[in-house]
């Protein structure tokens, strides 16, 4: 398979659980992640390991529903999730480290193709997948910041 993986950094001028806050709370994702449309948590409340959401993001323009697994939650510093579509699965984790000035947050996925057309046009995906990513990742920094934090901004790609 082509897997791809993407790792992309910012500093965040707020605490680690000011951004958990915001990274664990499905009902935010649509206000700093552009391409989401809905998330939903399917299983009762909390989210825990095993937990299920419902996740429809824009992709080429047109709806894209995943079924989304809770792989790893170690509050506040680890978020992990599994996904699938009929075209490509998925893997992320989204990680915080306090730093000086606020929370070092890596956002770092991987993306597998299942499909023919997803296995063609995958190596065309790279870029413009890190360059959607850091923009997420850039919005998640505003949100917070403007939740109540305030520092630096420093994007950091791999």
């Amino acid at each position: 398979m082509n897997r791809l993986r993407i790792v992309e950094q910012i500093t965040i001028g707020a605490p680690a659980e000011s951004v958990w806050a915001v990274i664990a709370d499905p009902e935010t994702h649509t206000e700093w992640r552009p391409a989401v449309i809905e998330l939903t948590l399917i299983t009762p409340p909390p989210m825990r390991v095993g937990s299920q959401l419902r996740e429809v993001v824009r992709f080429a323009g047109r709806p894209l529903e995943l079924a989304d697994t809770v792989t790893r939650l170690e509050p506040p510093h680890v978020l992990g999730i599994d996904g699938v579509s009929k075209a490509t699965a998925f893997g992320l984790e989204l990680r915080l480290e306090p730093v000086e000035g606020g929370t070092l947050t890596t956002f770092d996925w991987w993306l597998e193709p299942r499909s023919m057309l997803m296995r063609t046009a995958a190596p065309l995906l790279r870029r413009p997948l890190h360059k959607a990513t850091a923009e997420e990742l850039e919005l998640l920094r505003a949100y917070v910041e403007r939740r109540g934090g305030s520092g630096t901004n420093t994007l950091v790609s791999r």
